[in-house]
């Protein structure tokens, strides 16, 4: 059992809370204190003694308030509205109001403003009162409490009595709460309450713990082998791990855990989830640094490969977020002023109306900022779990039918189920996907040869879902040249080990996206896919090596890092050397040797010393245009982009690349409506010019034989460059994607011509400017 809450300790404020945190209250109060009906400071009592309640109209009526001092005075001397105010505004949006060094020293500049104004709540039908607060020299709202009438007959001591106890998540509120949530679930959420099937043992995990009960409290490591998991529950712990665990499974203690754990030699984190599991009338409960052998590298592969089933046939998931090692635990105290109801009289002192603000914490917790959901081991952990209990500030709740926290026990719609591995289409699955790795790649991870493994729970179970497609690295076979279009939101240090192969965005260590549209037109060819997992019995783990073969258009340029910049620079020669008997009308002076790229690196290709250099410093690279792609998705514009990879030679083999980068340029139509982008686009398709992601062709009976004659969704390819899009300039493109390509070609016909041949370049598979080209 967990320990009575000491309410003479400070339970004000956490010590390694923001700057602008000490500027407010520390309180250390007394039961005594609390016990007693909270007061209101002069100002507040008289505002509220004097609110005019018939104003409805926005802004309401606006009274004078304190200043940052009077405020943070107020609020130490038990004001509870102040406190609560205090403790609500959102300390970002302070400092930048404000600044870091003034915030103290507000004796008469930037004082608030209170405004009071009546509403009805339309979907209770009964009355309320809202209050704002402004920042008086800026005009600006800070925040808004809705207040709502108490209900008559309620004793007010009783209602501030009931949560005065509730000063930490371990309190016997929390728990009645967290019970409520459970019954709930488990009683009305079918989809909740799916077991693990009986036969399926690749998909249970090794071991357990076993954790006994309240009467009968024992800890020992289990092996699963003789447990039927489709009739026994067993929980599960996310956590983080700090700097080490100082307990872990390991070939020279494992009879000794089977045996029995002592208690005492069990980090705080893993001794408060045993006792959550007690409470919750489960005997078993999974912890991966106890129930993995960690100094097996075979164990390790072997139970990660199922480490989805594992979290997905769960329980219930506790997640210690707040906690950033073993020690931490998973309960907080809380603050015991935003754990009593706001109790407001307002208007006649000796008749006053009474209304209060429900929930017991006046800011609600952002679980996006809790440390642990800055680990990426923990997003597939959270999305594929049935039920999550997620210990913050306040406790929170998931399953995959509701959602719901302390201060709002029955939330909105599901947060996690935006990420949720799911999706009924090709498109759907493709753009679920991409979120997933969008979010996660901006997750730390310990270890960066985890990228893959750490995600590969969720890709396991959209390769379940999705027929005929197949899983490469973290890249799916479906429209696999648009995915390979990935590009970093900065560059990151290349590593120094072999983590993923160059063209998968596993292979950087910075936060990834994609740029991805319904209309596209294939410039490059994928032919072939070749990858070497490290464990065969882990498809969608990591690999030790990998490859892609294309096909199409590849030309040379220079890659320069200026001071500010880096800037792609093509021949400067081409068009004197080009004859102008080879040239259409549209190849006329205005096709430049420069387009307006925009190039976006994996990783630097310079050494330190070049990167620190003054000077400019450029590296000879290849650029390899993919795809175009029409984006109508903006209401008023339209736009053609043109996506590539930028890419180094390896000096292996002729035709052997690494990626170091993207490339685009972009061509914008004006602001004519989207009545017209739609009918150009429509005679682009007719010209086939472009073609519809996810689109059956003509030539194919069904999606089977789609997918097996072009399993890569590579479309219709033609291998025509200059002139390409003709029919786009002469609808109101720009033209600059028109000439690059048409570049490319001249290229290839110059070097054709000068008897120049480059020996990095692959296999000339017989169109101007196209070449057979591996990337490793």
């Amino acid at each position: 059992m967990s320990e009575e809450p000491n309410h003479e300790q400070n339970i004000g404020f956490d010590a390694q809370e923001e700057a602008v945190q000490s500027t407010r209250p520390r309180l250390h109060l007394s039961p005594e204190f609390l016990s007693k009906r909270l007061h209101y400071c002069s100002k507040c009592r008289w505002i509220f003694e004097n609110a005019d309640l018939s104003i409805q109209d926005y802004p309401g009526k606006e009274y004078d308030f304190h200043n940052w001092a009077g405020l943070s005075d107020a609020a130490r001397e038990g004001c509870h509205h102040c406190y609560v105010l205090l403790n609500t505004l959102d300390e970002e949006h302070i400092l930048r109001l404000t600044g870091p060094d003034k915030l103290e020293s507000q004796e008469d500049e930037n004082p608030l403003k209170l405004r009071i104004r009546s509403y009805d709540r339309a979907w209770t039908g009964t009355p309320g009162i809202m209050t704002s607060w402004e920042l008086h020299s800026v005009k600006q709202k800070l925040y808004d409490i809705h207040l709502e009438p108490l209900e008559n007959g309620i004793d007010l001591s009783e209602a501030e009595g009931r949560f005065v106890g509730c000063t930490s998540t371990d309190s016997e509120a929390s728990w009645k709460q967290i019970l409520s949530w459970v019954d709930q679930c488990s009683a009305t959420h079918p989809s909740c309450n799916a077991r693990i099937r009986q036969d399926s043992r690749d998909r249970k995990p090794t071991r357990l713990l076993f954790v006994g009960d309240l009467v009968n409290p024992w800890v020992n490591l289990c092996e699963t082998k003789a447990l039927d998991l489709s009739r026994t529950d067993y929980m599960t712990l996310s956590h983080c791990w700090g700097d080490g665990v100082p307990l872990r499974l390991t070939h020279d203690n494992y009879n000794r855990f089977l045996a029995g754990i002592e208690f005492s030699e069990i980090p705080k984190t893993f001794r408060d989830a045993i006792d959550a599991t007690r409470r919750l009338s489960v005997q078993y409960l999974w912890i991966d640094s106890l129930c993995i052998v960690q100094d097996s590298r075979e164990d390790w592969l072997h139970e990660s490969a199922k480490m989805h089933h594992i979290y997905q046939n769960s329980y219930l998931n506790l997640m210690a977020a707040a906690s950033s090692n073993s020690h931490g635990g998973l309960y907080s105290s809380k603050y015991p002023f935003l754990s009593i109801p706001f109790l407001v009289p307002l208007g006649d002192p000796r008749n006053p109306k009474i209304a209060f603000y429900r929930y017991m914490n006046a800011r609600r917790e952002k679980l996006d900022n809790l440390t642990l959901f800055s680990r990426g081991w923990v997003m597939q952990e959270r999305v594929l779990a049935r039920r999550n209990l997620i210990f913050g500030k306040e406790i929170h709740w998931e399953c995959h039918d509701s959602t719901g926290s302390e201060s709002f026990p029955v939330g909105t719609a599901l947060e996690k189920r935006q990420h949720t591995v799911e999706g009924q289409t090709d498109a759907s699955r493709r753009t679920v996907w991409q979120n997933i790795v969008k979010n996660y790649s901006r997750l730390n991870l310990t270890f960066a040869s985890d990228r893959l493994i750490a995600i590969a729970g969720m890709a396991a179970e959209l390769g379940q879902l999705w027929d005929s497609v197949q899983y490469y690295a973290g890249l799916w076979s479906l429209h696999l040249r648009a995915s390979l279009l990935w590009y970093s939101r900065k560059p990151s240090v290349q590593a120094k080990s072999f983590i993923a192969p160059s063209w998968s965005w596993a292979s950087v260590g910075t936060e990834v996206q994609w740029f991805d549209a319904d209309d596209f037109d294939g410039l490059a060819e994928v032919l072939q896919v070749d990858v070497v997992l490290t464990s065969h019995g882990h498809p969608f783990g990591p690999v030790t090596r990998g490859s892609i073969h294309l096909n199409g258009p590849m030309c040379q340029a220079r890659l320069v890092k200026t001071k500010y910049t880096e800037i792609l620079c093509f021949d400067q020669d081409t068009e004197d050397t080009v004859s102008k008997a080879d040239m259409t009308e549209d190849d006329d002076a205005t096709t430049q040797s420069g387009f307006r790229t925009t190039v976006v690196l994996d990783h630097y290709p310079w050494s330190e010393q070049e990167m620190a250099a003054e000077t400019d410093v450029d590296i000879t690279v290849y650029v390899a245009p993919l795809q175009t792609d029409i984006d109508l998705k903006l209401t008023y514009s339209g736009l053609l982009r043109l996506g590539g990879l930028l890419l180094l030679p390896t000096d292996s083999i002729s035709g052997q690349f690494r990626r170091i980068g993207h490339f685009f340029i972009h061509d914008q139509w004006g602001m004519e409506g989207r009545r017209v982008y739609e009918e150009r686009i429509a005679q682009m398709r007719k010209e086939g010019k472009i073609q519809q992601k996810d689109v059956k062709l003509p030539c194919f009976v069904d999606r089977e034989e789609w997918l097996q004659r072009d399993p890569f969704g590579n479309g219709v390819i033609t291998k025509t460059l200059r002139s390409r899009y003709i029919s786009a300039v002469n609808l109101g493109y720009d033209g600059e994607i028109s000439n690059f390509l048409g570049y490319i070609d001249r290229w290839a016909e110059e070097h054709r011509k000068l008897g120049i041949k480059d020996p990095n370049l692959g296999e000339d598979v017989g169109a101007r400017g196209w070449y057979r080209y591996e990337i490793v």
